[in-house]
């Protein structure tokens, strides 16, 4: 058993990952069931869907990418530091981007606001998890040359 306090832990590799596999899962579900839009929406602005769900895909996959790339970076020098950060902070202006185009599309459908909130909390999760490792990196790093 781990001695460090569950507030001073840091978020491991495994939490980043299953945060993002259930944000894709989500957006794969969401995006197969149209959003929940019914049969009469779905005829009637069916490229408003294809493209709602194009981006979305496009969001979620980029999240991934920019992750897996700050993960990669074992920063031996500063200039290494400041690229995993540009990807971290990235990742996280992509959660943002994609908790906006979900509130867009709720809204277009006019969806209740309760309906999609675990989908809305996953990417909420995987925001402060990814605020915590760039916090921790900025300690770990800080004295880099």
């Amino acid at each position: 058993m781990s001695n460090v306090r569950v507030n001073d832990r840091k978020p491991s590799k495994v939490e980043f990952d299953n945060t993002y596999y259930k944000i894709y899962d989500d957006a794969v579900n969401l995006i197969e069931l149209n959003f929940g839009a019914d049969k009469k929406f779905q005829e009637e602005h069916k490229s408003y869907l294809e493209v709602a769900s194009k981006k979305i895909y496009a969001v979620v996959y980029d999240i991934g990418t920019n992750i897996r790339i700050a993960n990669s970076i074992y920063p031996t020098c500063q200039s290494e530091a400041k690229e995993r950060r540009l990807h971290q902070e990235k990742a996280i202006g992509l959660c943002y981007d994609l908790l906006t185009k979900y509130n867009l599309v709720m809204r277009r459908l006019k969806i209740r606001d309760d309906k999609y909130t675990l989908e809305l909390k996953n990417v909420a999760h995987e925001i402060n998890c990814l605020k915590r490792w760039k916090e921790s990196d900025d300690k770990r790093y800080k004295n880099l040359g």
